[in-house]
């Protein structure tokens, strides 16, 4: 039923953005028709997946805190500390080896996105702090940061005044897989999910956090930390979403710049949502929205539409998944009298 629900609202999310062809002035059969050509070739595909891996990797890890309750909308910032974090240690040690010098971007981004998600955390569980507000206005303190420092004292001298650091030594590139064109950030998004999918489903931690989620009164009965609960959440939650960033820097731009994230914090969300908080399920629901992004691009090659178009692709399929809940959560039942 949920794979079936999933995608129906996947489907007609799709289908209601007829209207919006038609008004652009475009045949809605050749707009879809450069949407399924981005997952018919083979270039389209690689292309897909390259922008998959960040939103898989935050949609990962906002199966913990969504679980219990908690709002993570802060994955856009944690993913920039990600970034932020594992430039520092290419900036630091930029003669180091390979061997050396990308564990130390993967645990400093780790633990950097997961400090960054430890704030709202403490906040929410101790103080009873709006944690959408919190997570959402610290995005904005985290790209603000990053900003800084790309126009300020980490901005290559010889970047013609763009906002960007010097490119990375080969050393701090993540490598390709061999025999497609991709990063190696796919395997870790790959492992990852695998990882959270056992730790949810067969370890205690997981089986607290669920029980939290739907009861805290219950929680707190049984003798769990609520406190210490969601702290571990919006910590491994912030930290795959630093990761995230730290593959976007080492594996696509090579560089800390300007924007690096066209929003991938907030489409994760969307992910994590129609793949039901199943971690696994959040590596096919983010492969799709990796395409849907690739297919702004033909849309507006091809077809002269603006890149928002994709935005609203996104937007009226979270409409529909969150609609379709009611079928998932309550059975309908038609009385004749």
């Amino acid at each position: 039923m949920n794979a079936a629900v999933s995608v129906s609202a996947i489907l007609l999310g799709l289908g209601s953005t007829i209207p919006l062809f038609l008004v652009a002035g475009v045949d809605p059969v050749a707009a879809f028709q450069q949407v399924l050509s981005v997952f018919t070739t083979t270039q389209g595909v690689t292309e897909a997946v390259t922008r998959a891996i960040p939103i898989i990797l935050i949609a990962v890890g906002l199966c913990f805190p969504f679980k219990m309750g908690f709002w993570n909308i802060g994955g856009e910032g944690q993913l920039f500390m990600g970034g932020f974090a594992a430039t520092l240690m290419v900036l630091m040690f930029p003669d180091s080896p390979s061997i050396i010098i990308i564990p130390l971007m993967i645990l400093f981004a780790f633990l950097s996105g997961g400090i960054w998600g430890l704030i709202p955390a403490f906040l929410k569980a101790r103080l009873q702090v709006n944690e959408v507000l919190t997570t959402l206005m610290m995005n904005f303190v985290a790209i603000l940061w990053v900003d800084f420092l790309v126009y300020g004292p980490w901005r290559d001298p010889q970047g013609y005044g763009f906002p960007l650091t010097p490119m990375f030594p080969l050393e701090a590139r993540l490598p390709m897989i061999p025999g497609i064109r991709i990063h190696s950030g796919l395997l870790i998004a790959i492992a990852s999910a695998i990882l959270v999918y056992l730790v949810l489903s067969f370890t205690r931690w997981g089986y607290e956090i669920k029980v939290a989620g739907q009861s805290q009164s219950a929680a707190k009965y049984a003798g769990m930390s609520y406190l210490l609960l969601t702290l571990l959440a919006m910590f491994l939650s912030g930290g795959f979403s630093g990761l995230a960033g730290m593959t976007l820097v080492s594996g696509i731009v090579m560089r800390l710049r300007h924007g690096i994230s066209p929003g991938y914090g907030y489409t994760a969300i969307i992910v994590a949502w129609l793949a039901r908080l199943n971690p696994i399920g959040a590596l096919v629901a983010g492969l799709l929205f990796g395409g849907l992004l690739v297919s702004g691009d033909a849309l507006q090659i091809g077809l002269g539409l603006a890149f928002s178009t994709v935005l609203v692709f996104q937007g009226l399929i979270l409409l529909f998944v969150v609609g379709a809940d009611v079928i998932t959560q309550y059975r309908i039942t038609i009385t004749l009298r």
